[in-house]
């Protein structure tokens, strides 16, 4: 780059250099703020997601328990429970009989292991694992069995030995007039709610942990690596982040693999267990450093087009300073004028301004405006071209005789094309005739790329907030309009309804006919949602198969009909090589006072998860549940 302009230029220059290091210097300052803005949103966002995930598992953990109690407490009304405590003992017959009714009630909750009749003397006179009487004794049971406490209260307390590893429940019988005559036991296995873990997302190298009152693991999702399945050491918090009744945030190292985590702790009820749940830095992390290379590559970007517009600057400042040389040239001698105008590397025509016609052009300027060519051997007075100068709105500036240095416009040609210049004129002065010396330099090339800048800033936009597999909108974009929606809902006191629902049977669909047909059938229900919602609707993909619709200034009632209208549009799809329908289950609620996202999603979850309970393919609704 040449630098040795003239003393006058020398300070614009030097001014343009220092400008564009601290223009860069503050551009890449505001990126770096902005990703650490971002780290923090992130965070933020995983401990929300934390949180909401562990109120809802507790809940079900809960839920569960008190199920699986019932069932031990139904135990009572068999007729051979109460013979055979009352006898202590029971014919082939009646074992055989009392053997398929536990079964039975073990069908009625699978994560029931077994069932145990225990007698008054703490001893184990009947399982459900074999039809003879075993008397096993039950010490840790007695103390509890014998006391006067309420008959609702049933015994909870978790297991650690590699023979009963779970949560252990026993329940009081009673005879018909209310005295105690033995308990029913049964062992919650450690993979009780895999079901309900597998339809929530943690991130890659997230975890969940259910967890007695001495913090050592009951259960855990992932299933622990091979070798650590009875890893009994405590989760012990490195940092509390907050703590809100019977909840707690903190960041700390697995007791199972030793990875730094995020953990948000929930009780479970009035049960002597919490739920945990664990998203790894890593996982929350990746969008910022996938923000981090966009920017990264941005700011690059906009160094390259600051240098190549520094460039240009300098360089302008070099024709400028080779313009007034010409001038003063072109004073002295035509000749040496047209010499310069042949050889300088600008479009450079001699233009008089009272009649508007071009007296003589250099090559470059026959190029751009498509005159005439010199023919070879052009003698000098015939060299002069006297054509119109026909270019807005530099006609318009010669006529007024202005003076305008390295001005940016868009020139109109004859034949309608359209070109990007800088222009410079100069009055040469006292001349006959007079004349104005138009510079033009070209820079489509530059706003070309500034166009596909702008272009490619906008894809980037769109993609950053759309889910690529179906085009509908992705989790994070739906979580920032849902706040947007529930702050227009507080100003303008508007209704406003969300819906959020899973596919029915996803997982096995996907595990019969493989993840393109799963593919496809998450793009019919992206499809359905576009054709049946309106375009102020938002439709969001939040999950592998969960989605999420926003219906904005919509009451409930009315948002089921729009629900409803989706499931008739997939149970008329159908799917090549796939004999079979598509259903979902969903949960609808509608804002109110004082609503936060967290609150409506946690409420539309409970609702997508009675649906569940309920059968599938059923969309409940805040109005259904009372």
């Amino acid at each position: 780059m040449d630098f040795n302009l003239r003393k006058r230029n020398k300070r614009p220059a030097r001014y343009a250099i220092w400008g564009s290091i601290l223009f860069l210097l503050a551009t890449l300052t505001l990126v770096a703020l902005e990703l650490l803005n971002t780290y923090h949103q992130e965070e933020e966002n995983a401990l929300r997601q934390a949180n909401g995930l562990s109120q809802l598992l507790a809940e079900r953990l809960a839920a569960g328990v008190s199920e699986a109690g019932l069932i031990l407490q139904n135990t009572s009304q068999l007729p051979q429970v109460q013979t055979l405590l009352h006898t202590g003992k029971s014919s082939e017959d009646g074992q055989q009989k009392l053997y398929q009714q536990l079964q039975q009630q073990l069908q009625l909750a699978p994560y029931l292991s077994r069932i145990e009749i225990i007698d008054s003397a703490c001893q184990a006179i009947f399982t459900s694992r074999q039809a003879t009487i075993v008397r096993q004794p039950h010490n840790e049971f007695c103390r509890w069995l014998h006391r006067n406490e309420d008959p609702e209260n049933n015994y909870t307390a978790a297991q650690h030995n590699p023979e009963q590893h779970g949560i252990v429940l026993a329940s009081k019988l009673r005879d018909d007039s209310g005295n105690v005559i033995g308990m029913a036991a049964g062992v919650i296995a450690n993979n009780f709610f895999q079901d309900e873990v597998s339809r929530v997302t943690v991130g890659e190298h997230g975890e969940i942990l259910v967890l007695d009152q001495r913090q050592l693991m009951v259960a855990r999702w992932p299933k622990p690596p091979k070798g650590l399945e009875r890893q009994f050491r405590p989760l012990q918090p490195a940092k509390l982040l907050s703590r809100d009744g019977n909840q707690a945030q903190f960041s700390a190292p697995s007791n199972i693999d030793g990875v730094t985590r995020l953990y948000s702790q929930s009780q479970t009820g009035r049960y002597p267990f919490q739920v945990a749940v664990g998203i790894a830095r890593k996982d929350f992390t990746r969008s910022v450093q996938e923000k981090a290379m966009l920017a990264l590559l941005g700011w690059l970007f906009i160094a390259g087009m600051t240098l190549l517009a520094l460039r240009n600057y300098l360089s302008n400042l070099r024709q400028h300073t080779l313009l007034s040389r010409s001038t003063d040239l072109i004073r002295q001698s035509e000749e040496e004028a047209k010499l310069i105008l042949d050889t300088a590397p600008l479009a450079l025509l001699l233009v008089n301004p009272k009649t508007r016609r071009i007296q003589r052009a250099n090559a470059l300027a026959r190029a751009m405006l498509q005159l005439p060519p010199r023919a070879p051997g052009t003698k000098e007075d015939s060299d002069i071209l006297n054509l119109p100068f026909r270019l807005q709105p530099l006609e318009q500036w010669l006529e007024a005789g202005q003076e305008i240095e390295n001005q940016e416009i868009e020139l109109e040609l004859e034949d309608h094309s359209r070109l990007w210049v800088i222009v410079s004129l100069r009055p040469l002065g006292e001349r006959t005739p007079p004349s104005t010396l138009v510079a033009l330099y070209d820079i489509s090339s530059r706003k070309q790329l500034e166009e596909q800048l702008q272009e490619s800033n906008q894809q980037l936009s769109e993609m950053a907030a759309t889910d690529p597999l179906t085009h509908l909108y992705n989790r994070r974009y739906a979580d920032m309009m849902l706040k947007d929606e529930i702050s227009r809902c507080e100003r303008y006191g508007q209704s406003m309804t969300i819906a959020v629902f899973d596919i029915d049977h996803f997982k096995q669909f996907n595990d019969r006919h493989g993840h393109q047909a799963g593919d496809n059938v998450l793009v019919a229900v992206a499809n359905a949602l576009t054709d049946t919602t309106r375009n102020t609707d938002i439709s969001a993909r939040v999950g592998g198969e969960e989605f999420l619709v926003i219906f904005p200034c919509t009451r409930l009632r009315d948002a089921q009909k729009v629900m409803e209208r989706v499931q008739v549009v997939l149970s008329q799809t159908r799917f090549p090589l796939v004999d079979q329908s598509v259903t979902f289950s969903g949960g609808l609620t509608d804002w109110r006072p004082h609503d936060t996202p967290e609150l409506m999603l946690t409420r539309a979850d409970r609702l997508l998860y009675e649906a569940k309970v309920a059968g599938r393919n059923i969309l409940f609704n805040d109005l259904d549940m009372t």
